[in-house]
């Protein structure tokens, strides 16, 4: 079984725990929170993921970090560490945020602007993307200054690209199109 889907089935599980605990707010925001603390902290990965530290020193570990977190969050971690699956906590991340957001009826929207939005643009987007998908949007903003201008919008598998970099491609490739048939003159 591919990672993807072993990342797939734990977080699936861990969700319908946290659905029949009525825990799914807390337990996706603390398994963010620890997947955010693993990214940024090298000395936590070289400890959880060191093949010379034992089990039981990593166990210590996970039981010291994840101190005062939903249990479902710390006893799945411990689950993947006994079972050598640590590594796909990220992933699990990702498909626990998707289930949170197909239940909670939002949809997360990445929106890549060239510089910050806020107000009015930030509202419209939303307006728009709610009004297309019946769900409550929730905007992840990231800035690109080199889009130029305009957004970029990717929501689930779909990437719906209004950047001025893009539409100065495209025009780039008809005036190559058009040169090489003798077009443009």
């Amino acid at each position: 079984m591919s990672e993807e889907k072993v990342a797939r089935a734990y977080a699936e599980a861990l969700f319908a725990a946290a659905l029949d605990a009525g825990s799914v707010e807390r337990t996706t925001a603390d398994w963010r929170a620890f997947a955010a603390a693993l990214r940024a902290s090298a000395a936590l990965r070289n400890v959880l993921f060191s093949p010379q530290i034992d089990t039981a020193a990593k166990q210590r570990v996970l039981a010291e970090v994840t101190r005062g977190a939903d249990r479902l969050v710390a006893s799945t971690l411990l689950l993947l560490l006994e079972k050598g699956r640590l590594p796909i906590v990220e992933e699990m991340r990702e498909h626990l945020d998707q289930l949170a957001a197909d239940h909670e009826r939002t949809i997360a929207v990445e929106v890549v602007s060239a510089i910050p939005i806020g107000g009015a643009t930030e509202a419209a987007v939303a307006a728009r993307v709610e009004e297309v998908t019946g769900k409550r949007a929730y905007l992840r903003k990231r800035v690109d200054p080199a889009i130029i201008g305009g957004l970029v919008l990717r929501i689930g598998d779909t990437i719906i690209d209004g950047s001025v970099r893009s539409r100065l491609e495209q025009l780039r490739e008809r005036l190559l199109i058009a040169d090489l048939r003798g077009d443009a003159s």
